[in-house]
């Protein structure tokens, strides 16, 4: 077979593309029970009988010569009418009859990319042709090559994608094969790793951490076995440097990496979407939401394998970032359902979460945590509101960390606030009304105390935090409790509920806070518990 391979250009881009998808990985793809939420209700979400927008142009990719024919590339068609949709000045770019496999393609300003409910655009499995990379391939805020994804909006503005069909990313063909299969039966016990563990906290068996890691399929050498690190897109959909953006009645399916980037936009709304991924591909966060203005995710169902719904701004987008409003989602995911951070160096604010479900039916562990709020290299983090919140089968129900891990390599310095060194802040955050079963470990709320070289004390506490109407009941299993002499004051480690040991409270453990208010508190353990249910190390109210 001849395959014939074109290169095209699109507005500094330069995609090749070939006649026939030929896998990267052909070893990989498998998929177990498990891997995928079964009862995931679509039809709650999704609006199959959408009509076309009226008073637009119609791009038919069909009419640029696309084919829904198994592994044939469409990249090229598409292309086409996205280039004649912009020359247009806009209109519907349609994709309907079917599935099309394609590279990465991009959207025009001014379009609706209309993908009808019987049909998907469907990622290749040649990561060659997703790793698309810009001719500017310096990307100036980050002194790094771009990276690839499926679905580009970049330097756009009223773009929307809708239609009640799908974008399919092909994700188990670009990871390594899990160590053990998904687990479809729960636990007996309930044990984390020590803090005196720290350097092999993934690996230690019987662990709620080692669990769920074990399952995972990473595209890295986790278990230094002597893989070579696989190449993979960075996004399925990557929204970036883009305003007035709609993903609006669309499903996302299979991720190769985090589902849908949104990164340094303004003005973007996410509703109706459905995000089905394999929730074992490691880095497949749902929503991710970098740097990005006026956000709104409303009444989404999000199963995948990391983070649900993520808010992160490192240090290369150089701004702040402020309202953000999170409504009406289920999340189930292996990790955390709701967080900010990791990558936290510049500032977030005003940020509204409320009338969501937090849960893990059908494989064990239960989701790593329901709200995690993290702040651990340089961010101030501040009016966080969180309220009416269901949860089940999630081991911790609230994890809020403040450290000093500075991924950045601020340098040195005794004065805190005159860079990243000493990390940011944490303040104005209002958790009420949360409803928790199956639990498993406490909720973890901490700031952290050091010295400076010459041996002056340095005190970061979290600032006026209230959790109000916070009702948990624990998984009544077996658990394995081992309580250091001493807490370890956690300051360079990568943030996680799971990595902090065992702390003297089953139901909240709170450390180095200023103005800590706790009202209607009820927390449920285990038949066999034998710690408080509240413990408060260095607490300091005004009242």
């Amino acid at each position: 077979m001849v395959v014939r391979i074109v290169g095209l250009f699109w507005k500094g881009f330069t995609v090749m593309y070939n006649t026939y998808d030929t896998p990267t990985y052909p070893e990989l793809g498998n998929i177990y029970p498990g891997d995928y939420y079964e009862a995931l209700p679509y039809d709650e979400f999704i609006d199959k009988n959408q009509k076309l927008p009226e008073g637009k142009k119609v791009f038919d990719i069909r009419d640029f010569g696309a084919r829904p024919e198994k592994n044939l590339l469409n990249t090229e068609a598409f292309l086409k009418a996205a280039a004649a949709c912009e020359k247009e000045g806009g209109g519907v770019i349609l994709v309907a009859g079917g599935s099309y496999c394609m590279g990465t393609v991009y959207i025009p300003s001014h379009t609706t990319l209309f993908i009808a409910a019987d049909s998907e655009i469907k990622a290749s499995r040649n990561v060659d042709l997703l790793l698309a990379k810009e001719k500017e391939q310096i990307d100036d805020r980050k002194g790094e090559s771009s990276e690839g994804a499926f679905v580009r909006v970049k330097n756009a503005e009223d773009v929307t994608i809708t239609g009640g069909g799908r974008i399919n990313g092909s994700g188990e063909w670009y990871v390594y094969e899990p160590r053990e299969l998904p687990a479809l039966v729960p636990f007996e016990t309930s044990r984390l790793p020590r803090r005196d563990q720290a350097k092999e906290i993934n690996t230690i068996p019987g662990t709620l951490r080692y669990y769920y890691r074990q399952r995972i399929r990473y595209s890295e050498d986790k278990y230094g076995e002597g893989k070579p690190n696989l190449n993979r897109p960075a996004a399925l959909v990557w929204v970036q440097d883009s305003k007035n953006v709609t993903l609006d009645n669309i499903i996302l399916y299979d991720s190769m990496s985090w589902t849908l980037h949104i990164e340094c936009c303004e003005n973007i709304i996410v509703k109706n979407m459905v995000i089905d991924d394999n929730r074992h591909v490691a880095n497949s966060d749902g929503v991710d939401i970098n740097a990005s203005d006026n956000v709104l995710v409303d009444h989404c169902f999000i199963s995948c394998a990391d983070d649900g719904i993520v808010i992160k701004n490192p240090i290369r987008t150089g701004r702040a970032m402020t309202h953000v409003h999170v409504k009406r989602c289920t999340v189930v995911t292996v990790m955390n359902a709701f967080k900010i951070g990791t990558e936290t160096a510049n500032d977030i604010s005003d940020i509204l979460v409320e009338n969501c479900t937090f849960c893990m039916p059908d494989i064990y562990p239960g989701s790593v945590s329901g709200i995690s709020l993290e702040s651990c290299d340089g961010t101030n983090l501040s009016d966080v509101i969180i309220r009416n919140i269901t949860m089940d089968k999630i081991i911790c129900p609230l994890y809020i960390c403040l450290n000093k891990r500075n991924r950045y390599n601020e340098p040195y310095t005794d004065k805190v606030g005159e860079n990243r060194y000493w990390g940011g802040s944490i303040k104005n955050i209002h958790i009420e009304n949360i409803n928790a079963d199956n639990a498993e470990v406490p909720a973890i709320l901490t700031g952290y105390e050091t010295t400076r070289k010459d041996g002056s004390v340095v005190r970061r506490p979290l600032e006026n935090i209230t959790v109000n109407s916070y009702h948990v009941i624990y998984r009544d299993n077996k658990e394995i409790i081992e309580i250091p002499e001493t807490f370890d004051e956690f300051l360079e480690d990568y943030p996680e509920s799971n990595a902090h040991g065992d702390v003297d409270a089953y139901g909240i453990w709170a450390r180095h806070i200023d103005n800590l208010v706790l009202e209607d508190i009820n927390v449920v353990p285990r038949s066999c518990n034998t710690r408080k249910a509240i413990c408060l190390y260095d607490v300091n109210n005004k009242n």
